[in-house]
């Protein structure tokens, strides 16, 4: 059986989202704020909605070569702590480049992408609802993933631990890589390119506050 890398290739139009957050993210730093928000509407691409839809909306045999959910281990079997502090979360994305380990898109420090969001309300659009955000601010959110899940009895070891875009995180849920065909990314070295670095500029710039 070959094993795929990741659930659904990105689109191009993430690298290209990347660029134009990376250059928002620059204008803000310089204080050219209309610049900053032109670029972070720029960014805001209806074909990373779709992608977006297709991974972590309704599960399918197309995307996800399943459709059932499958059961938790008992809670009691269950690791106590269900996500690492802060800092180890950061020290992960570091390690990894600010790259999904899966899918290799560049991903986005949440507290930058949070900072973005409330700067420009009106242009990232982060509403409550949850297809209708920013496409780039959503998708591209660093997340933390247990590559086996917490919930199916992974640990918190650094070993078990990989960086993930939103879509690979959450369209993976609980399910093991086997049940959804897909190779250990651990296999794979995280990218060398270290010139992405999640917009976490912005952060130590600014002295954001984290938040999901």
């Amino acid at each position: 059986m070959s094993l795929r890398l990741c659930l659904l290739t990105p689109p191009p139009e993430f690298a290209l989202a990347a660029k134009l957050l990376d250059a928002a993210a620059d204008a803000l730093l310089a204080d050219r704020t209309e610049l900053a928000a032109s670029l972070v509407v720029a960014s805001d691409l209806d074909e990373i909605r779709e992608y977006v839809i297709r991974v972590v909306g309704k599960m399918s045999l197309e995307v996800h070569h399943t459709t059932k959910l499958p059961k938790s281990v008992p809670q009691v079997e269950q690791e106590k702590i269900r996500m690492p502090v802060r800092g180890k979360e950061l020290e992960v994305f570091r390690r990894d480049g600010w790259r999904c380990r899966f899918c290799e898109a560049k991903v986005i420090d949440r507290t930058a992408r949070n900072l973005l969001a409330s700067t420009f309300s009106i242009e990232s659009r982060w509403t409550s609802e949850e297809f209708q955000r920013h496409a780039a601010l959503y998708a591209m959110a660093a997340s933390l993933d247990h590559v086996v899940p917490h919930t199916r009895g992974g640990s918190n070891e650094d070993s078990n631990l990989v960086t993930a875009c939103y879509c690979c995180q959450f369209g993976r849920g609980n399910l093991k890589l086997e049940e959804v065909e897909l190779a250990d990314p651990r296999e794979r070295g995280p990218t060398e390119d270290r010139s992405w670095d999640g917009l976490s500029r912005l952060v130590d710039s600014r002295g954001a506050t984290s938040s999901v």
